[in-house]
This record gives C-alpha cells, structure tokens and sequence, in this order.
C-alpha cells in the first residue's frame, strides 16, 4: 500500500476552466511526499488566475428539480497536481462542501513543512484558496508524517512533545484560518511496522483526543485519513487497527477510508467492493455514518505478468514479470485497452474494471543486435460504473460521501455520472416561514407563535421536528424555547406567555432527507398594563391625586392634559419598583373640566403605551 507512485501524464478533468494537460501522480498518500514535477509541468501557458468558463456537457448546468445535489464528493489537491484538481472542484462544486489541498507535512514536534511553496507551483496557496473559498468549499488541507521510522510515535509518547504537535497543528490551522486539518499520518502503518502497532495505538488515541478539544475550542473541524480497519471480532487479516476507529470516534468529525491500493504486488482489483464495504460497515458500527467517507482511487495499475523473446538494453531491467506496476490515470484506461485492441471488462463483484493486453519492445541488445521481447500486462482501474457502485454506498449506509485520490484524477464522464447520481439523492430544501413577523401583546397576555414548514412546490412537510427560538434584546445568542411537530398542514405552533419583548425564529436540523431551515426573525412587542386611581372631581389650589401603576413594575409615566386640541405634559416620573405605582399631585387653577391622560415610555424590552383619557371636574 505504500508503494512509490510512478509518474504519468493525466488528462484534464474539467472544461469548466481552460486549463493545460499536467503531470501528476497517483496511489497511497505517504508516497505523495515523493519529489513533486517542477512547475513548468504542472502548466506552462495556462493564466495566472482560473476563472470560470461557460458550461459544457461536462458540467452541466443544474437541473430545475426541488432538490440540490448532495453533497457526497471531496478529495485531496496535490501539490504537485494543482489546477487540474482546482479546476475539478470549482466545476464539481455543486456536490462539494470541502476540499484538502495536500500541503503540509509534519518533520518535527514543532515544525511543519510546507510541501506546497518547496513545489514552486505556478498557482500560488493564496490563489488557490481564494478559488476554492470563492465557491463556498471549507478548505481542510492534509498533513502527513514526515518523519522517520518511530519518530513521531515517540513523540506521541512523551506528554510534553505530544502537546508540541497538537499546537504546532492548531496554530497552522488557526494562524491561516483554515477550516479544520485532515490528519494523514500513515508512517504508523507502513513505516513503523505493525509489531509496534500495540504499543503505538494508545499514543495515537490520546493524541486525537487533545488535537480534537484543541481544535474545536476554536471550532475548528478533525478529519482523519487512515487505511482499512476491519471488525476485530471478524478476525480479517489486512486490518490496520492502530488506527484504532472506535477509541478515537467521539473526537474526530470525519473518518475517510483509504479503500485502495488492494492489490499492489500482484494483480488484481484496486479497491474491490466486497473489501471496502467490509471496511465501511465496521466504521458506521463505531461512528456516526455522516463521519465516514469512502475512498475512491483516479488511478489504475498495470502489471507484467509474462515476457516472451529478448527485451533490448533500454528497456531489459525494466520489463519482467513481477516488477513494480506502472501507474494510469484512470481516464485513461479505456485508451489504453484501445490502443492495444483489447476490451475492458467490467467485474461486476469487484466493481472495476479490467483487461489483458500485449505490448511489444523493439531494439538492440548489448552487442547491437536486434531484438524484440512481447510483456503480457494486465491493468485494472475504477470507471463511471465502478464509481458509481460505491456511490451506492453513500445511499445504503447514509455516509458522508466519497473521497478521491486524487481530484485531478479519473475521467470527467465518471465524475458527470457521480454528479447526476448526487443530484437524484439529493435532501429536499424546506421553505420555512413564520405567520407573522411582528406581533404585538398584553403584558401577562398568551401570545401563539406559529412557523409553516412546506417543500419548494409549497407542499406541507407533516411532523417534522422544529425548535423555536428566542433572542431577547440584551442577549447575543439564542436559546431553544421548546421543540413541536408539525401537524398536517405544515404548521407549528407553540403558545407563550407574554413576559417582555424577545426576536423568535423557527428552525429545523439537516436530516438525510432534507436540508437544514430557518424562518426569518420575528418580533414580540409587549404592552405593559397601566391602570389609573383618578377623583371625578376636585377643587381649585386643592391637590387632585392621580396614582398610575405599571405591572411589570418598571418604567417611566407621564401625566399629560389636554388644553387647545392638543396633550400637554404636566408631570413624570419612574413607578416605584415595589408596587409599580407613581403618584401625581396636580393643582387647578381654574373651574372647568380637565381631560387627562397617562402614558407609559417605550423601553428596550416594552412598548409605549398611551392610558385612556379621563375627566375631572373642577369646582
């Protein structure tokens, strides 16, 4: 599984963007760290910014149902492999929520190299994560172990140095505000050796565990790369259980499974179904389903399995059966069989795609002879079905989705076939509103809330769990009221008892039937209750009492008369907390009638409020 990539030409993956064929490379992420092509091969006359361009039958445009497309695809941009791969993730956007650029990796307790700038790409890292922010994606670069054999499981060891990581870690994510980091630290599995896989995996566990409280304290997001772990009690062979998925389940937010690189010596499937789903099953077993993404490799290999004749010199250690596999990229398999009239087949129980072929070599020997040798190859590669098999994963276990190795990898009509596929299983978007966006009310008064739940062709959704909320003006967050379904018709109620002015909205959590929604901000304004002790008569220079309370007991009141059509303020003052009254001491002057009347000021959490006038007469 750790086996040294051998370089290739892929194709473009995207027609979104103009862009140059580029050299790239594939197979397990620690042979990722291998020396990247300078940067005249990643793209000797593309522009020095990407931008959109019309839409082809490659990316079409999306389709005029109710439903977004799920979001089930994401992968790694190598640093060696660029545009293609940001090409391809700002045309697959659609069924993208995030994307990990294979920057980083790890070479000390404290240090961490930036693989990406020593590449000298000719997209420069602010480029590319403009791009990629542009179009919504959260960005979670990788980071590998770069250390030697042991080095970093010592560290682990020791408390001291395993706090070095886990800040030298989060200071990287925080200090570039990236999104989250995905842990790609695969020397524990073929570096160390698995006799130190015992000894290794407490280490590892307590390291996620304050990686995890260090990172989301800023909340920032874990996700964690490792090969295949499979069911202890099933005794599989072939389980890196170092990795140790259920110890480190409740502090990681995504687990993506490396479910290639199967066959490696010999030929064979690159990730065949059975062996992933086995993998799959057991992390769902451990983990929330939303956690665990499948792996899916771009690449196929191709193996020599027989030689015949006298290969020349140039080529005479190189071609044997046995030797290490050359490497494609997927997209090129059918060309490949094409070129030597053989026809791929597809397994429909492994869920990859396969053919034999016979390749001559022509030439001299080491005396200068002619001579010409026929090498017997077998490849094998994942293709539109064979992607599509594992998208079928997504549906059956309601996992996250699927992850490529890499994004600039694979076929265009096989990431097509995943998008079409995303946009049939995609959740249903709730259109979510409230009755009534500004109510007004009694103090003490019962006051009913309601939201309208209903799909985007303005059907009802039926008992549908939703949480109202409310926000009081001196409050900064919201808190939960209380939870209700709702009825038939869509609707959902809750009855309140009026105590003061708050800002409430409806909402719902994103299910794998439908997206998450929120009503717009409604708002509660609340009257408070003013009674008035007034006399109906009085006498002139004689001290008329008029005694205004308030319930709740707070606020200012003013008493006010009406002389020449208009209210005049005589008097006013705060009510007493104690009884919520205030008493108003009033001298005429003259006989006559007097109109009065009391208003209460509006504040921050009441409405004014204006008292019914009243008459006294004077003698």
């Amino acid at each position: 599984m750790n086996q040294k990539p051998t370089r290739f030409i892929s194709c473009t993956t995207s027609v979104a963007l103009a862009l140059v064929l580029m050299l790239t490379s594939g197979l397990s992420h620690a042979a990722a760290s291998s020396p990247a092509p300078s940067a005249s091969s990643d793209s000797s006359t593309a522009p020095s910014t990407i931008a959109p361009q019309p839409q082809t039958s490659a990316n079409p445009a999306v389709g005029s149902g109710n439903k977004p497309a799920r979001k089930i695809y994401t992968g790694w941009i190598p640093y060696y492999s660029v545009r293609a791969s940001v090409a391809r993730s700002i045309a697959y956007q659609e069924m993208m929520s995030e994307v990990s650029p294979f920057w980083y990796s790890l070479t000390s307790s404290k240090t961490i190299k930036n693989q990406f700038t020593s590449a000298n790409p000719s997209l420069k890292m602010a480029e590319q994560v403009q791009l990629l922010r542009s179009q919504g994606l959260k960005i979670l670069p990788a980071i590998t172990d770069g250390t030697k054999k042991l080095v970093l499981s010592g560290y682990l060891g020791k408390e001291g140095t395993r706090k070095e990581v886990v800040t030298a870690i989060t200071n990287l994510v925080v200090n570039n505000n990236f999104d989250g980091i995905d842990l790609d630290l695969e020397g524990f599995a073929f570096v160390d050796g698995s006799s130190s896989w015992n000894k290794t995996k407490p280490l590892w566990t307590e390291f996620i565990k304050e990686l995890s409280a260090s990172l989301h304290s800023q909340e920032k997001l874990l996700s964690v790369t490792t090969p295949v772990v499979f069911d202890p009690a099933s005794g599989r062979k072939g389980s890196y259980h170092v990795y140790n998925w259920a110890g480190i389940a409740p502090y990681i937010d995504r687990l993506r499974i490396m479910t290639y690189d199967f066959s490696v010596g010999k030929p064979g499937p690159i990730g065949p179904l059975e062996w992933s789903e086995s993998a799959l099953k057991y992390a769902i077993s451990v983990l929330p389903a939303s956690k665990v993404w499948v792996g899916i490799p771009g690449y196929g290999r191709d193996w020599i399995t027989k030689v015949e004749g006298s290969c020349p010199k140039n080529v005479a250690n190189l071609i044997k059966a046995g030797t290490k596999a050359a490497v494609f990229d997927a997209a090129k398999g059918s060309d490949l069989a094409l070129a030597y009239g053989a026809t791929p087949v597809y397994d429909g129980v492994r869920g990859e795609a396969t053919f034999t072929y016979q390749k001559t070599y022509n030439g001299e020997n080491d005396a200068g002879e002619p001579v010409s040798c026929t090498a017997t190859r077998v490849a094998w590669y994942q293709d539109k079905r064979a992607y599509l098999a594992r998208a079928e994963f997504v549906t059956k276990y309601r996992i996250g989705g699927l992850a490529q190795w890499t994004l600039s990898q694979a076929s265009p009509e096989s990431i097509d076939a995943l998008l079409e596929y995303a946009r049939t299983i995609g959740p249903d978007e709730v259109v979510a509103k409230i009755s009534s966006k500004e109510i007004t009310s009694q103090y003490g008064e019962t006051k009913r809330l309601e939201a309208l739940f209903a799909l985007k062709d303005k059907s009802p959704i039926e008992n549908l769990d939703v949480v109202f909320q409310f926000r009081r003006s001196e409050q900064d967050s919201w808190s939960d009221l209380t939870k209700v379904q709702t009825g038939r018709d869509g609707l959902a109620q809750v009855d309140l008892l009026v105590g003061g002015a708050l800002k409430f909205r409806a909402i719902t959590e994103e299910t794998w039937e439908r997206l998450a929604s929120q009503t717009e901000i409604g708002t509660l304004k609340v009257t408070r209750s003013l009674s008035i002790s007034a006399p109906t008569h009085g006498k002139v220079g004689a001290a008329l009492e008029i005694l205004a309370q308030v319930t709740p007991r707070e606020g200012e009141v003013t008493l006010q008369v009406r002389r020449g059509g208009a209210w005049q303020d005589l008097d006013a003052g705060e009510v007493s907390p104690l009884n919520g009254g205030h008493l108003f001491l009033v001298y005429p002057k003259a006989q006559g009638f007097e109109t009065f009347r009391v208003t209460v000021a509006a504040s921050e959490k009441y409405n004014g409020s204006e008292g019914e006038p009243f008459t006294v007469l004077i003698r």
